[in-house]
């Protein structure tokens, strides 16, 4: 059954003549009976008595014109609702992102944005892990992704737009606060404030990386995932932490930020999108991310 073979049968049903049904629906007399015989065929029921000069339905038939008409307005609505998401989506972004791209690039980015696509809304999605990021893309359920490392799938691409150094952020007060540089051996005896390992696995890595390289493990008092609550704990002297350069812009006061050498495992900072199927306003945005990301 199609919706063609449903069209037949109300036009039919309505006119109970099978010329103005024909020339309602822009078909042939012949190419109509054929398509109610296609119907009646596979419902296993007959829906109209025909003869030269009188068209009627029969029981079976006169049951059914309730239920054809439901089934194509519902269908007519979902086309039309179908429609219309896509036609608003043109105008609708959503931006994953990690905390850096969040708080840091995505003000300026729409603030330049704005300046061309005013009517554009852009909604702003948590989400944590690379890997679901990559999932939401391939899945339209975001469309630009802000991310720690390349994202490169059969649907999904990536591209650098900066990379940082990590630094050890002391309290003030913190004898090695005033140093040029600090390496893992300098700070071995600190009491560190660390990061879980599923939430921050790179600078875990650079952490646990530096130390291994020296031969001990760091003396984590206490984990900690949002930056911003690691800030306030080194402020309070509770210990000192890694963190990518970028934290400088949200700390409180009383805290100092040395550079951690060597370190061999730069904070990198990619904007992930599909490979196809963006709209104009998607585009544009990736363009401003392009220019203000650098």
């Amino acid at each position: 059954m199609n919706i063609r073979q449903l069209e037949c049968f109300v036009a039919v049903a309505e006119e109970l003549h099978f010329r103005r049904a024909g020339e309602r629906l822009g078909l042939s007399q012949s190419a109509l009976s054929e398509r109610i015989a296609a119907l009646e065929h596979e419902l296993g029921v007959r829906l109209f008595f025909r003869t030269t000069r009188q068209v009627s339905m029969t029981q079976a038939g006169s049951e059914f014109p309730q239920d054809a008409k439901r089934i194509l307005a519902d269908i007519e609505r979902s086309v039309s609702n179908v429609r219309h998401t896509a036609e608003s989506d043109l105008r609708h972004i959503r931006v994953s992102g990690v905390d850096e791209a969040i708080s840091m690039l995505l003000p300026k980015v729409l603030l330049s944005f704005r300046e061309t696509d005013p009517n554009v809304h852009v909604q702003v999605l948590e989400i944590s892990s690379s890997e679901q990021h990559a999932q939401e893309l391939i899945s339209h359920r975001t469309d630009v992704a802000f991310v720690r490392t390349p994202l490169e799938e059969n649907f999904i691409t990536s591209k650098l737009l900066h990379s940082q150094p990590v630094v050890v952020v002391l309290a003030d007060t913190n004898p090695l606060s005033g140093s040029a540089s600090l390496s893992a051996s300098e700070i071995a005896n600190q009491p560190i404030v660390g990061y879980p390992k599923h939430a921050r696995p790179i600078l875990h890595e650079v952490l646990w990386s530096g130390f291994r390289q020296i031969g001990a493990q760091p003396n984590i008092v206490c984990e900690i995932i949002d930056k911003s609550t690691l800030l306030q704990f080194v402020a309070q002297e509770l210990g000192i932490a890694l963190a990518p350069a970028w934290v400088r812009n949200i700390a409180p006061p009383g805290v100092t930020f040395v550079p951690f050498e060597p370190c061999s495992n730069p904070i990198d900072l990619y904007v992930a999108f599909r490979k196809t199927g963006n709209s104009a306003a998607i585009e544009r945005f990736l363009e401003v991310v392009g220019t203000t990301g650098d």
